[in-house]
């Protein structure tokens, strides 16, 4: 007998489904993969359009099944090793590593539970002086301009950020020495090698060639790897003690000292270091650039953004440094953070393959299928979010409480949902917080957008720029 779960019914080798059952609807296409890189929420739409919230498609090769539904996401996020394992392109896996989340996931909480402190709760909150400090630095810089290039001004922002956040060093590149001992020469140096990296994340030819995007690929991440096991060798040299407490390197180092036979080993933290400053550099960075470009195309919602501000903290100096406690009175710039990403959510969610063909109201799933719960489709659907085409921050707040879980999944879920999440909205939030108290600001007409793999603001967009 097939097993249910919930309302998942599991089907054992051979059986055979119940009478009445589906399957997704449409066929697969010889271009869908090259329709849906070159712009996925059109891709999206389109077939939510003619299909509904789950459909069949071609995409990355052999049968991609892309669901939206709230019932259908839950289904996808939570099947790991009783119906579903992860199943990204070869290239992909190959960029992520042996020892990414993603990759052996018998050792996947473990490793998890090991890695949160050092993104969340007490240590997350230590940061925030350093945040809010760099952040101020950055914009300091900004208040002489009259135009800026959004994404490559606040980019270069969240990149010093981030750095000394998780890797526990301060890269200035007027200061040759802040790089001694390390493969790089520069900031610019170490952001062109990322951007060289993430280019292979999706190479259609697995070839190990400096012609192909993927063979670029694979030699970036060995230089990156090799950067970062400098960082960890010149952390160690130090004459320094480490405070597990003060970035995400120095939280893995203490562990790694406390118990040396532990989860820490020197290549897992290499991985989790290059991984961690790609994905939260790539992630924040789009989200702070596209919230900015909303608070311009939206000047209420700003004002209202103001007024919370100035309601929780009063008067905001050149000195301030906004709490956790303050930051989580802004409920109202939470909405507005979690309506950007609804409207602009920056990729898809991690795939998965079907390892047993599940039943779920109705549709067969068939065992070997790959499945991807597509923020693009839930984020449209009308049955999810009211007026989904109209930026509304208020319908996160009472008495709407829309979003609700596995209907809005920026950030995927399940037992591989970002583990970054809560410092990325703590970032943004600061980030946003200095913007609104430092600058007025004017776009240069509509934004265009890279597509895929990230969505982001194409660097040449740029806003005109008052200070206050």
């Amino acid at each position: 007998m097939g097993q249910q779960t919930s309302e998942i019914m599991i089907l054992d080798e051979g059986q055979a489904p119940p009478g009445g059952i589906t399957t997704p609807p449409r066929q697969e296409k010889w271009y869908d993969t090259f329709s849906y890189i070159g712009n996925p929420e059109r891709f999206c739409a389109q077939n939510l359009a003619k299909y509904g919230p789950i459909f069949s498609t071609g995409v990355f090769g052999g049968k991609t099944i892309f669901v939206g539904a709230s019932q259908a996401n839950q289904m996808v996020f939570n099947g790991d090793s009783k119906y579903t394992e992860i199943a990204l392109p070869d290239t992909t896996m190959e960029m992520f590593g042996e020892y990414s989340l993603f990759q052996r996931p018998e050792l996947h909480r473990e490793r998890k539970s090991a890695l949160k402190p050092g993104l969340t709760g007490e240590i997350l909150a230590g940061y925030l002086p350093r945040i809010n400090q760099t952040i101020k630095d950055g914009l300091s810089q900004w208040t002489d301009a009259v135009k800026i290039s959004l994404s490559p001004a606040v980019e270069k922002i969240c990149f010093e950020v981030l750095v000394p956040l998780l890797l526990g060093v301060n890269l200035d590149d007027t200061n040759p020495q802040s790089f001694e001992g390390l493969p790089v020469s520069s900031s610019n140096q170490l952001k062109s090698l990322y951007k060289t990296y993430f280019d292979g994340f999706y190479g259609l030819s697995k070839w190990k060639s400096p012609l192909t995007a993927y063979g670029r690929g694979v030699k970036a991440r060995a230089q990156l790897l090799e950067f970062m096991g400098a960082v960890i060798q010149r952390r160690r040299l130090s004459q320094e003690e480490i405070n597990p407490k003060a970035d995400f390197l120095s939280m893995m180092l203490v562990s790694q000292q406390q118990n040396p036979d532990g989860v820490f080993s020197d290549t897992l933290m290499e991985n989790q270091c290059l991984l961690q400053l790609w994905a939260s550099h790539y992630e924040v960075s789009a989200l702070v650039s596209s919230l900015i470009y909303q608070l311009g195309k939206f000047p209420q919602i700003l004002d209202k953004l103001r007024s919370e501000q100035a309601k929780v903290v009063g008067e905001v100096g050149n000195s301030y440094t906004f709490s956790s406690e303050e930051l989580k009175q802004m409920v109202f710039l939470e909405a507005v953070i979690k309506e950007t990403l609804r409207t602009n959510p920056p990729s898809s969610t991690a795939s998965r393959r079907l390892t047993k063909s599940v039943v779920l109201d109705g549709v067969l799933y068939a065992k070997g299928c790959t499945i991807i719960a597509e923020p693009r489709l839930a984020h449209i659907m009308p049955e999810h979010f009211q007026q989904p085409e109209q930026f509304e921050p208020a319908r996160f707040l009472p008495p709407r409480n829309e979003g609700r879980m596995y209907e809005f999944i920026p950030f995927g879920g399940g037992v591989h949902a970002c583990l970054g999440v809560q410092m990325a909205m703590v970032i943004t939030k600061i980030f946003a917080n200095h913007v609104i108290s430092l600058f007025d600001w004017q776009l240069t007409g509509e934004a265009s957008f890279v597509q895929f793999p990230l969505k982001k603001i194409k660097n040449n967009y740029q806003i005109s720029l008052q200070k206050i």
